[in-house]
């Protein structure tokens, strides 16, 4: 018959335990340090390799001997990649420059083959018949000028309006000259500030080229617009 245990069990410390968990501490310790070590002593091969796969995923990122990834300048960008990737690149930066400006939501970024379309309603722009950009829009169309003036390809500015604008009042005669009068507003501010004379051009078509009906308001609001349209 087995011997019973007298109640309460005593048990002696063993005064060597702690051991153990200490040195499962130095031993994470130890692999956590490595693993810093080895992160930021990163060999030329390895980042050549780490770059090479990034610049097939994204195509704009600059080698480099560093550990720091440089973005790579518009100019230099357009020899390596797509006139179509160079359009999705500048309108993700377009949208991300007036993510907190005024014109949030107002301006459409539209890619048409090789052509990017900065599409922005004239009624954002400009008071009703009038070609006289509004005072709280010009510091943002400044911003968006001086992107525009670091990066590669023409810029043609496009005024338009509708069949029958209210002139009432105003100093233009007939819809073409006030669309004229409009895009030639915000080619002045992209001069201003930096794009290069050579690259810029204006057109005004007036009623000529909707893209939506003329039979509602909304779809008349929507062909009165001013087009800062980058190609080649």
């Amino acid at each position: 018959m087995a011997k019973k245990k007298k109640w309460p069990v005593v048990y002696q410390p063993n005064t060597e335990a702690w051991m153990t968990t200490f040195a499962d501490l130095v031993s994470l310790m130890l692999t956590f340090f490595i693993l810093l070590i080895s992160m930021s002593t990163m060999d030329k091969t390895g980042l050549s390799d780490i770059e090479t796969s990034f610049r097939n995923a994204v195509s704009v990122l600059n080698a480099g001997a560093k550990t720091e990834l440089q973005i790579m300048p518009p100019f230099e960008m357009q020899k390596l990649v797509s006139p179509e990737e160079l359009m999705l690149a500048m309108r993700q930066n377009c949208m991300a420059l007036l993510k907190n400006s005024t014109l949030k939501h107002k301006v459409k970024g539209i890619i048409i083959k090789d052509r990017l379309y900065l599409r922005i309603p004239d009624a954002v722009l400009f008071e009703q018949g009038s070609a006289k950009l509004q005072p709280e829009h010009v510091k943002t169309i400044k911003k968006l000028a001086q992107m525009l003036a670091m990066s590669p390809g023409k810029i043609r500015i496009q005024g338009h309006t509708n069949e029958d604008p209210d002139l009432t009042d105003s100093q233009f005669a007939d819809p073409w000259s006030l669309s004229l009068a409009r895009a030639a507003s915000v080619l002045h501010i992209l001069e201003d500030e930096g794009v290069s004379e050579s690259r810029l051009s204006l057109v005004g078509y007036g009623p000529s080229q909707p893209v939506s009906t003329e039979a509602t308001p909304f779809g008349r609001s929507k062909n009165r617009r001013v087009d800062i349209v980058i190609y080649q």
